[in-house]
């Protein structure tokens, strides 16, 4: 009995273990909570930053949603999300430069990539937005 125990012990870890969930380097380093700072391009140039906080999104690789709390009152300034949670997925096409785009709600936002401490967001390449968040 003890050895059928330890035997479904054992399994039940191994499946614990093993979930399925996406271990790229880039996905985890996507995890956590950023603070949007500023929000630029597009053909009418606009560059507007946001105090440090006022705008958090919280990205969950393993739900596959973000979280935005959104503080901006001024309704003047482009501040890409409300608050609200969304899905999001990171999207091969091999189209883009980077390869990989980041999807929220299914549209695509752009290229990404995490350096410095900075999430940027970047779809600057169709006269988009360049979105800079921090941890």
């Amino acid at each position: 009995m003890k050895k059928l125990l330890y035997l479904f012990s054992l399994l039940i870890s191994l499946c614990l273990t093993s979930c399925s969930e996406d271990n790229s380097s880039e996905n985890n380093n996507i995890r956590g909570q950023w603070k949007l700072v500023n929000v630029k391009g597009t053909i009418a140039g606009i560059n507007h930053n946001f105090p440090l906080g006022e705008i958090i999104w919280d990205i969950n690789p393993i739900t596959q949603t973000v979280t935005v709390v959104n503080n901006n009152t001024d309704n003047a300034l482009y501040d890409v999300l409300e608050t609200g949670v969304y899905n999001f997925q990171v999207n091969t096409n091999p189209e883009l430069p980077c390869g990989e785009s980041l999807l929220v709600n299914n549209i695509e936002l752009g290229c990404f990539s995490i350096n410095n401490q900075n999430l940027i967001i970047d779809q600057s390449i169709d006269d988009g937005i360049k979105v800079t968040l921090v941890r």
